[in-house]
């Protein structure tokens, strides 16, 4: 296996960086993905691997900016510099704009040189000019919003420039959310987030867990104080799967958001039957089996066989017995009857019966497949990948999965529908048609937010967002964690 600390690879932690650069900028496919694969394939420190891993998603994150910041400075228009060249420049200037330990001098030389050897003498020189103009400017701030108001007409794409967020994204928000809330959005998803864990209090204690965890203090945290009482903010999870703690199924990483959606709305009791739609990884399929209990019985169902082989060894690690993971598309009609079954705890109903297994449920919880924008902290190209027609066809399928999933929950059972992501029309507007179309057969539940909640919500100076008492959202500022939509549903009669 290859060292990239060897001088003889020629593969430092920055050309590093730009192969993963240039693969995401050219496919467009999961940053993620890509960092995964390139720090999977070397050894790589510990210090080398965070380097790559900030300039990678930093440099992702802001690259509107930054390529709006470059044409200030550059004699070529952006479309016309060298694919190579364009990404060693977005690299250069995101350290030299976003991280202080970097100094200026070493971001341009470092430039420089990954451009003469990996391109050309005269793209090192293009190089060097550019860096060495932007490094030069004592107030990059001020120059660029006086910039911004010359150049840049539209207030929406101001903000898009400013925030790096295509326009018609920022628009989106500022029709739901107005100007003062959609400025807060993206100044806090562009945040690196915050990082949690929740882990078996029945197998091992806070105090316990923060001799192998650098847990962060919970301070204000209401939430964490008083209400997820199995839940810790710690300061990183990188290589959390070599740890003794995770191998023994005593933590799993875990954001607050869906933490929340089992423990506070869909709120498994013992001994009773869940199913949960769109299940894997198996984050919150793992917490419900951990509440219904061994005399209790989940149904985990997705669509993606390679994602269910991750739950399904989740579920290992974690020593879950009462789970049956099924491969099944839930937007289609009679999905569990027709689903591929990939092992897990028998169930006691027979398949042969002539309604299946309508009503067999008593509680449902649906992770609804949406654009997932509220996990841009950490997924920062989420917000590049995704159009309107994306969201318009996510909602039709949110819409048609909690349809097919109607008949199998049992007069009185609840649904709790969940998206990681501020779309109204993935959300809000999915609960009123599918209200709609059901009539007088289900109701919203009064969200019963505990005081305790309100109460931290109220730290963050912002009216709780929860559409009459009805559906809440989790905004990115609340917890500096993971946003998402919640919504639960009474099914009040059987009657078609």
């Amino acid at each position: 296996m290859k060292n990239l600390n060897e001088k003889k690879d020629g593969l430092g932690p920055r050309k590093i960086a730009l192969l993963i650069l240039n693969r995401y900028f050219k496919t467009k496919k999961s940053l993620k993905d890509i960092i995964n694969h390139y720090l999977g394939h070397y050894r790589l420190s510990g210090l080398d691997r965070r380097f790559i891993f900030n300039i990678a998603k930093g440099t992702v994150r802001y690259f509107l900016k930054i390529d709006f910041i470059l044409s200030l400075f550059s004699d070529k228009k952006i479309k016309d510099i060298d694919f190579a060249v364009l990404n060693i420049l977005r690299m250069g200037v995101y350290q030299h704009v976003y991280m202080d330990k970097v100094p200026s001098y070493s971001a341009v030389d470092e430039c420089v040189k990954l451009a003469k050897k990996e391109v050309s003498l005269p793209a090192s020189k293009f190089v060097n000019a550019v860096m060495r103009r932007v490094s030069s400017v004592s107030d990059l701030k001020s120059l660029l919003e006086e910039k911004l108001t010359k150049s840049v007409k539209k207030d929406t794409d101001k903000i898009g420039i400013r925030y790096s967020y295509p326009g018609w994204l920022v628009k989106y928000w500022l029709d739901r959310y107005g100007r003062k809330k959609t400025i807060l959005i993206c100044s806090s998803l562009n945040e690196n987030p915050h990082v949690y864990l929740k882990f078996n209090k029945e197998k091992i204690s806070k105090k316990e867990l923060g001799k192998e965890m650098d847990i962060v203090p919970p301070k204000d945290n209401l939430l964490l104080d008083n209400m997820l009482e199995s839940a810790v903010e710690v300061s990183s999870v990188q290589d959390i799967s070599e740890t003794d703690i995770y191998k023994k199924g005593l933590v799993s990483v875990q954001d607050l958001s869906s933490q929340m959606a089992v423990e506070y709305f869909l709120k498994p009791l013992k001994n009773e039957k869940v199913l949960d739609v769109c299940a894997a990884p198996g984050g919150k399929t793992a917490y419900i089996a951990e509440l219904v209990g061994n005399g209790g019985e989940v149904f985990s169902v997705d669509i993606s066989r390679e994602k269910l082989k991750i739950l399904k060894s989740n579920l290992e690690r974690l020593n879950i017995r009462n789970v049956r993971v099924m491969e099944a598309d839930a937007k289609e009609q009679d999905f569990i009857e027709k689903s591929q079954d990939m092992g897990g705890k028998g169930n006691s109903k027979s398949k042969d019966m002539q309604d299946g297994y309508a009503g067999y449920f008593d509680k449902i919880l649906i992770d609804a497949p949406c654009s997932a924008f509220g996990t841009i902290s950490k997924n920062p190209d989420v917000k590049y990948n995704k159009s309107m027609d994306d969201i318009i066809r996510l909602s039709k399928e949110s819409y048609r999965m909690m349809v097919s999933c109607e008949r199998y929950l049992k007069a009185g059972g609840r649904l709790v529908f969940y998206t990681c992501t501020l779309s109204p029309l993935e959300s809000q507007q999915v609960i009123g048609r599918f209200l709609e179309y059901f009539k007088k057969k289900y109701a919203i539940e009064k969200l019963d937010v505990p005081d305790k909640l309100i109460s931290a919500l109220d730290l963050m100076k912002d009216n709780i967002n929860t559409d009459k008492g009805t559906c809440m959202e989790i905004m990115p500022y609340y917890f500096k964690s993971e946003s998402g939509f919640i919504c639960s549903l009474i099914k009040i009669s059987s009657a078609t």
